[in-house]
Order: structure tokens, then sequence, then C-alpha cells
């Protein structure tokens, strides 16, 4: 699997930098919803990906173990999983989850109900990892590679149609369907879209790197995607959130400190993101350090933490997790997959903006100089 070193895992832990300036949590807020993963999370084994269909939770460990709810975050049941492959993507509505693997490459349609899978027979060969999977145009859309070289295949009644002229040699870390457009962020090459009615994928040119004003790079690492009041939001992994009017330049950046600050003289966002999710009129984002999702204050443009509502709920000792890898919103519940728990908030616990957080998060309340950065030209030459 691939998965980015972390380097600062073992300088820092994501329950400290400025948390003993914070009010003590409030310990039924964020709460668990699942099992611990061994070592807590930190081994080779954590909680990696959750997602929903209809009523019931689907999450997913890093070695590919499957768990189903009977309902929300109740009655979870480990799937038995005899079939070839080691399950690595899916994508799931109402009462059907289609399951890509690896080693060997396969993509199964099954019903999520009786756990009944049927193998679609996907045209690629066994040393194919199946990357990513998604819905689009009525169609599942497989996205598979091998050593240098890559699948975008889609599958009706019709049978299994090749899509990929025009994509790189990269598979979507994630996929968002807008409208008429299939947005796919890549591991390593940056943003793409198919709109429906074209032959051929498009780039979307690359957002700036703000962290460092001195910097000219762009962020080649899109992460979270998610369409949110009328823009298009994209997270890289690099820790720039940006905001993509309409999906179309100019972007503006979002975050919370300007260029060069850090910890203890600003609360960034995630420095690492894996995550966006729009949900109940609200945008979180999640990553690594802080661990807890973000929530975003809208007129202020500062990402909240999370945190402050009980993510360490065990008077300080128990974390929910020091990564949030995934979130889904389902009902009146937020739920992240977090290395070593899948976590549930009540959406009426999400922290909303007071005057206090400027002080408590080093937040400057002149935002001029770090508005300027994030309104920068941004695609560099726009």
């Amino acid at each position: 699997m691939r998965f980015l070193a972390l380097g600062l895992s073992v300088l820092l832990n994501s329950c400290g930098g400025d948390k003993a300036t914070l009010v003590t949590p409030d310990p039924h807020s964020w709460d668990v919803a699942s099992a611990e993963a061994p070592d807590q999370g930190e081994g080779n084994e954590f909680w990696w990906r959750v997602t929903s269909a209809g009523n019931r939770l689907l999450a997913m460990t890093s070695l590919g173990d499957i768990w189903v709810s009977s309902a929300f975050s109740s009655g979870w049941k480990k799937q038995n999983w005899t079939l070839p492959g080691t399950p690595y993507s899916w994508y799931a509505e109402a009462d059907s989850v289609w399951i890509g693997t690896e080693k060997p490459g396969r993509l199964y349609g099954c019903r999520v109900s009786n756990w009944n899978c049927k193998d679609l027979l996907l045209p690629v060969p066994d040393s194919a990892s199946l990357g990513h999977v998604s819905r689009f145009k009525d169609k599942i859309w497989a996205f598979a590679d091998a050593y240098q070289v890559r699948w975008v295949l889609t599958y009706d009644a019709s049978g299994w149609n090749s899509w990929a002229d025009g994509f790189p040699i990269d598979a979507p870390y994630r996929t968002l369907v807008v409208g008429d457009t299939l947005w796919a962020a890549t591991w390593e090459h940056g943003l793409w879209y198919r709109v429906g009615t074209e032959s051929t994928w498009k780039k979307q040119p690359s957002q700036r790197t703000t962290w460092n004003y001195l910097r000219l790079d762009s962020s080649e690492n899109p992460r979270g995607i998610s369409w949110h009041h009328g823009a298009l939001w994209v997270g890289d992994w690099s820790g720039e959130v940006t905001k993509m009017s309409g999906g179309h330049a100019p972007y503006q950046a979002v975050g919370n400190c300007p260029a060069g600050a850090s910890l203890p003289n600003c609360r960034h966002q995630p420095n690492n993101i894996f995550s966006l999710l729009s949900y109940h009129d609200r945008l979180y984002v999640g990553g690594f350090f802080g661990a807890a999702p973000f929530v975003l204050d809208e007129p202020t443009g500062f990402w909240i933490t999370t945190e402050i509502v009980g993510w360490c709920w065990n008077d300080g000792n128990t974390c929910g997790g020091k990564r949030t890898w995934d979130m889904v919103g389902l009902g009146d519940t937020l739920y992240s997959a977090s290395s070593r728990f899948i976590m549930k908030l009540p959406l009426a616990k999400v922290p909303t903006f007071d005057t206090s957080m400027m002080a408590r998060f080093f937040w400057n309340p002149d935002t001029s100089k770090r508005d300027s950065i994030f309104r920068r030209n941004n695609p560099i030459g726009r």
C-alpha cells in the first residue's frame, strides 16, 4: 500500500502542542465507535477507511479487514473475506459496495445486507492494484495501476470499457462527482477532471504552496477533495487547503496562520491532510498534527480543532488516534477513521467560533498579513 512517510510522528504527539492552554474538554463529546486497533493504531494495523451504505457504516483497516455495522455505529461485525485479493478500495451506496483488491487485483460487487459478492472480471493482470473505485454517469469506475502502467475502466450492462485517455500513470487517492464532472485527486500528479461529454482527462492547474512565501512550489499530492458552497475545496498532503470557486482559477488558500508561523506561535490546521468533508453545511478537514478533524469558520477563515470537544476523552490519557485518515457523515453524527478508533461526534457538539479562540490558539486578530499571503496569484501565473 502507498503511505507517505510521516517524519514528525516520532517527535510530536497530536494531543500535545498547546493542549495545556485549552479548557478541560467535555469527556462525552467525541467518543469511540469501534474496537481499538492493536498498538493504539501506531503499528501495521490501524483504522484507515470509513464510509456509509444506507444507515450502515463500513470500516476498513490498513490490512484490508472489513467491518460492517448493523445500523450507524452499533452491531459491528467483521466480514469473512475468502475471495482472492486483499481489499484496498471501495465505493458504497444503498445496499451495495464495490470492493477493489490488490495481490491479485480484482473488483467485486457485494450486497451489504447478506454479504454476497460477485467477481466482476476486471480485465487487468493480477499484478495490478485497484487503487480506487467510484461511480459516475451510472457506471462503476475502476482505477488500477502497476509498475509504469495504469488502467481507467468503466463497467455497466455492456461490460468493460476504457476511459484512460489523458490520465497520468497514477491512481486517485479520492474522487468527487460534481454535476457532469468527475474530479480525481491523484497520489503524486495533482488534480485531474473528466467532463462526461468530453473524450479525455484534463489536468487542473495545481494550487500554490503558501506556507513558505519565499517559495514558488505547487502542491501535487491532493488528499482531500470536496464541493462546498459553490466551490471545489482541495486539501494537499503538504497542509495546503485551497478554495477554487466554481472549480476554476483564481484560487484562494484558506488557513489559520501566515507563512512561517508555527506552534506555539499560531495553531495551524493539520500539517498533513488526508481528507475533506462537506456535511450538513459545515466543512471539515482531517489529517496529522493535529489529529482531530478541524471545522471551518467561514466568516473568519479559521479552522477550529474539534480536539477541544473531547478528542482526548479520558483525562488526556487516551486519544482517538494520531491521524484522521477518513471521515463520513451519517445522520446527525460525524465519524472519523483515526488510526486508533473509529470515532464519532454529534453534529450538535461541533465547536463554533468564539473570540476567546484568538488568544487560545495564538491567532492574530489582524488577519491582513495572513490573507495577503493566501491571496497571492494562485495558481502561479494567475
